[in-house]
């Protein structure tokens, strides 16, 4: 055994060096924690709240004992999507991913949730009357309006056949216990965090409402490709819609960016996405990290005519499409409203550690 004394001086400075290492690189970790997502069957596209995406297996950093959504894609195969919770400083949590074809058949949902937020398994779908596409099968519904108690109600879709929906919300008594907060940012298409945990995004013409919280003191934060992190303290008092605005900042690079962001919306939402006739996803979505220049996006759903556009991306911006889709002949829809933007972002630091994950993992 090799002892550390006055005989051993090297050895003995080499293990005062190893303990400063150890001092100065555990800081750097605490704090983070990872989220490994494999997928059946894999190379299916998976995505952080909705916009760190990379082929599965992929490694994800994220703040420790926070709440995200993971959601997975596949051409040919349902979505999958849960909100997973982080673990403690440093540990791995692993989720696995079984997608199911898509089935040949599709019904169709036709909603008017009279200017609530629309969220179907979680997946927001906009504000305004529409009708989406939807594999056969349950699904759970969720409108969110400030003032009102959030209305839940699970329904079904048969092959073929249109469900029609027009749900009623109830409305915050005088007396009412919660309070509301809800977020908007220039430009839209930026992640929200409250305390930590994945919330959504914002949208252009209608603000994100974090429904239904205890008053109290809350941490908003808001992060997007190419933009500073937004944060501010909001205080929530009962009966109370309390606003916050965010002002995004571009971020301050010394290289020229090559690559730029595409907040893909489409009316009706829930629409498969093609770039370079790559499937990435479906509506709403932000694809970033894509290359500058010119790209063909192709947006697609069953008993919808395909849309297709040119894309021009520049490096560090932020380019916005909305398609609004043309039903085929014998398929009678109602969409009243164009799809809402609501694209979800990482940026600055998150979106570096992240690729930091990935290149430890």
């Amino acid at each position: 055994m090799v002892k550390f004394n006055e005989k051993n001086p090297s050895l003995l400075l080499v293990g005062m060096i190893a303990i400063l290492l150890c001092l100065v690189v555990t800081p750097v970790s605490a704090g983070w924690a990872w989220f490994t997502v494999s997928s059946d069957p894999s190379g299916a596209w998976a995505c952080l709240d909705g916009s760190s995406c990379d082929d599965t297996p992929i490694t994800f950093a994220v703040e420790d004992s926070t709440y995200h959504t993971i959601s997975v894609y596949k051409d040919g195969y349902r979505m999958w999507r849960d909100t997973v919770g982080a673990g403690s400083s440093g540990t791995t949590t692993y989720v696995s991913a079984s997608l199911d074809p898509e089935p040949s058949a599709v019904g169709y949902l036709d909603i008017t949730p009279f200017d609530a937020d629309i969220y179907i398994d979680g997946m927001y779908y906009g504000n305004g009357r529409q009708t989406i596409a939807l594999a056969p099968g349950t699904y759970t519904l969720v409108l969110k309006k400030a003032g009102y108690y959030d209305a839940t109600q699970q329904f079904t879709i048969s092959p073929g056949a249109t469900t029609t929906l027009a749900p009623g919300m109830t409305p915050y008594p005088s007396t009412v216990t919660y309070g509301d907060i809800q977020v908007q940012s220039t430009p839209s298409g930026a992640a929200v965090f409250l305390n930590g945990n994945y919330q959504g995004t914002t949208y252009a013409g209608a603000p994100l409402s974090i429904t239904q919280l205890t008053p109290g003191t809350y941490t908003v934060q808001l992060t997007m490709p190419d933009y500073q992190s937004y944060t501010q303290t909001a205080v929530v008092q009962a009966g109370v819609v309390t606003t916050v605005a965010a002002a995004m900042v571009p971020t301050v690079v010394t290289t020229p960016d090559t690559t730029g962001q595409i907040s893909v919306t489409s009316s009706p939402a829930g629409a498969a996405i093609y770039l370079d006739n790559t499937y990435m996803g479906i509506t709403p979505a932000v694809l970033a990290n894509i290359a500058a220049g010119g790209h063909t996006l192709m947006l697609r759903e069953s008993g919808y005519q395909d849309w297709i556009s040119t894309v021009n991306v520049v490096g560090g911006s932020y380019t916005p499409v909305a398609g609004t889709l043309t039903p085929v002949s014998g398929n009678t829809t109602v969409t009243t409203r164009a799809g809402i933007p609501a694209v979800l972002a990482l940026a600055g630091i998150c979106g570096a550690l992240v690729l930091m994950a990935r290149k430890n993992h």
